[in-house]
């Protein structure tokens, strides 16, 4: 078999018929298999699913474990010469996985793929990326105070002086779309699973690279279209999002720089999430900005 497909849903069982019936539509010359990961939805997604779908392999956990436990899983469970995490918010197009297979056995080297990626009208999204340091995440994570000021730093992390247009060894990949030579995964192994979701992407494209002799790599000839934030939204995970994103950060730098630079992110963060905090206060009566002021505690809990 040629290629393993994995599919996490949780409660996105439109989004997920979607994705899907965008892969039989469009994958031809490619032997394959969908792996469907359901972290316990109360949808009804696993008898749709499986009443629409007969032909595909579903594993149902009894709880949401995650993305990336529930990636594992797939994994595990799969076949394929090379494995594609695909995210369920996604709409495959053309011959992008033949594609993808013809370029995976051309390049001996590659050992994680990604696709260009589109918004729903046709924009380019930045899909791939510099890897992250102490300012990238601080700017990330501060943006609505100090982005007007600190614009260069994203246009230099997401690679916009790059018109996205010519296969190119990257740092980081979106998981979105990640296409992996099952081979890697005896040397650089599975996801890491003290990330819940969020940065697992990030983590595993550092340490193919840092462990492995395997490269990643852009390859813009093969296309998607990535629903951006539906997925989460669908979720209902918005108040929690900037909380995922910021406890998978702080796991991220503890990893890659070690407890000082973790230590430092956080004080940094929490002192301008305090001076945001403080910016909002005569501005309370407006349920907006006391939305976000609730999010500032929230996140400024996380710091302690």
């Amino acid at each position: 078999m040629d290629l393993s497909i994995v599919i996490v849903n949780y409660k996105t069982k439109d989004l997920t018929s979607g994705c899907i019936d965008s892969v039989i539509r469009n994958t031809k010359g490619v032997s394959y298999e969908i792996i469907l990961v359901d972290n316990a939805s109360n949808d009804g997604s696993c008898e749709y699913l499986k009443s629409r779908y007969p032909g595909i392999r579903i594993i149902e956990n009894s709880g949401n474990l995650g993305v990336v436990k529930a990636n594992n899983q797939g994994i595990k469970a799969s076949k394929g010469r090379y494995i594609l995490m695909l995210n369920s918010d996604t709409i495959v197009l053309g011959d992008c996985m033949a594609k993808c297979l013809e370029f995976a056995k051309s390049r001996s080297d590659a050992g994680i793929i990604g696709c260009k990626v589109l918004d729903k009208d046709g924009a380019l999204q930045y899909s791939c990326y510099h890897k992250p340091n102490l300012l990238t995440e601080l700017v990330c994570f501060t943006k609505d105070i100090l982005k007007p000021s600190w614009d260069p730093v994203n246009y230099f992390k997401y690679m916009l002086y790059w018109k996205h247009d010519s296969v190119r060894e990257v740092e980081c990949l979106s998981s979105c779309f990640f296409w992996i030579d099952r081979q890697i995964i005896k040397e650089a192994e599975y996801f890491d699973e003290n990330i819940f979701m969020y940065y697992d992407d990030t983590e595993y494209c550092v340490r193919l690279r840092e462990r492995t002799g395997y490269k990643v790599y852009y390859y813009p000839f093969a296309e998607i279209i990535h629903l951006k934030g539906s997925r989460s939204s669908d979720l209902r995970y918005d108040s929690m999002t900037p909380v995922n994103l910021f406890r998978s950060a702080r796991y991220y730098f503890e990893k890659n720089y070690g407890v000082f630079y973790r230590d430092l992110f956080v004080k940094l963060c929490s002192f301008a999430w305090r001076a945001e905090k403080l910016a909002l206060s005569p501005c309370r009566s407006n349920e907006k900005v006391e939305k976000k002021y609730r999010l500032l505690d929230e996140l400024i809990g996380r710091c302690a």
